[in-house]
Parts: C-alpha cells; structure tokens; sequence
C-alpha cells in the first residue's frame, strides 16, 4: 500500500529518493523525527551552511568559524564549549535556532544562474 502526505505545496513521497532532499526536509523538520539522527542531520546543516557560504552566520552566532572542520567536529566544538560536552543539546539548539529563524532568512537551495 503506498501512502502519500499532503503538504502545503505538493505531495511528500512515502519513500525519498533523492536523500539530500530527504536530508533538507529533516533539517525543516518536515519529516517525523523518528526518520533521522538529529547530530547527522545538525552536521548536515552545518556543512550545506559552509557550501551556501552562509558559514558567517555560524561563525558570530556561536562564536565558532566552521571553515575547515567537518559539520560533526563543528557541534563537537559547540557542545564541548556552550553545553558542556552535550552534542545532543548543542545539536537541537542548532536546528531549534535555524527552524525558528533565529539565524536568519537562510534558503537550503539557492536558484540556478542561468
């Protein structure tokens, strides 16, 4: 039997295909938390903030530069200075911090140049 989910602006397939799309929808939060790890999908985020060159944002927000150093070797810092090694905490704080806007407007795709 295969299910669909209605969302705002489309159907969500019951299987993703495409996991970086699976992995953007977990950062959004628009899939069920049971689907993911929450420190791979914090890591994750971290790494698309560097490639999307919004590593600023990062860097003043939390007071460290994400520049050469992995999204997980990113929230071990963060935990290991702000949470007292919690990387779990450190980690939903990040996405708690980027769900809610608090880093700012901040797309997970840009738009091709045509």
């Amino acid at each position: 039997m295969l299910s669909n989910f209605l969302d705002a602006p489309g159907i969500i397939p019951a299987k993703l295909e495409n996991q970086e799309d699976a992995v953007k929808l977990a950062i959004c939060e628009d899939i069920g938390e049971a689907a993911y790890d929450n420190q791979q999908i914090g890591a994750a985020l971290i790494d698309l903030l560097v490639e999307l060159n919004f590593d600023n944002i990062l860097s003043s927000r939390y007071q460290l530069d994400p520049q050469n150093i992995t999204g997980e070797e990113y929230i071990e810092s963060l935990g290991n200075s702000k949470f007292k090694g919690d990387t779990e905490r450190a980690t939903m704080q990040l996405l708690n911090d980027f769900r809610k806007g608090v880093m700012g407007k901040i797309p997970l795709e840009l738009p091709q140049l045509i």
